[in-house]
């Protein structure tokens, strides 16, 4: 699998980028529309009829704050276990092991020992994003960014020649996203 990232300022943006999309065979399961909030999804859901993953929110169930908690605390477990314990250095991460007791119940709050930096990162992490998409993207969600995730079978090197044009879905995603005023553009792994 490989993923190309688009940051847009615009909803509109990202609904012309969509409906671009669409018009050159991409289709839902290969898109990931990710906002940081429903203030800057609501339009795009409406006028595209693709879902837009909210991420306050997610990071909210994920650090176990939203209803019941149960759902938040599978979904804390799941990004939080690769994380928890010692770092590479062998110093404790308490963020993580923050993100960890909650998993396993602990009253801990994610806004009290997880900072902000941490939940996005998380869910970005819970959406499919490896480490370094999550790091690459997470100023950009911050800053009001919406990103589209372009994630397919393809492999951009199957077509790359040298000095030639990048005629693979993921050359087209990334030109699709140039036309449409991607601030940033992120290639994924």
């Amino acid at each position: 699998m490989a993923k190309i990232i688009g940051a847009f300022a615009s909803q509109q943006e990202v609904i012309d980028t969509i409906n671009a999309l669409e018009q050159a065979g991409f289709v839902q399961g290969e898109m990931k529309i990710i906002a940081k909030d429903g203030e800057h999804s609501r339009r795009i859901e409406a006028e595209s009829d693709v879902h837009v993953d909210e991420l306050e929110e997610l990071a909210s169930t994920i650090s176990g704050q939203e209803g019941d908690g149960s759902r938040g605390q599978e979904w804390a477990a799941a990004a939080a276990i690769p994380a928890i314990g010692l770092t590479g250095g062998g110093s404790w991460n308490p963020g993580f092991a923050a993100a960890g007791l909650t998993a396993i119940g602990g009253n801990l709050t994610g806004d009290f020992i997880i900072g902000d930096e941490d939940r996005i990162h998380g869910a970005l992490i819970a959406l499919g994003l490896d480490e370094q998409e999550a790091s690459s993207c997470r100023d950009s969600i911050r800053e009001g960014a919406t990103l589209v995730v372009i994630d397919t079978d393809d492999s951009k090197s199957l077509l790359d020649k040298d000095g030639g044009p990048d005629l693979s879905r993921l050359g087209i995603a990334e030109g699709i996203y140039r036309q449409n005023g991607a601030s940033r553009i992120f290639t994924g792994s």
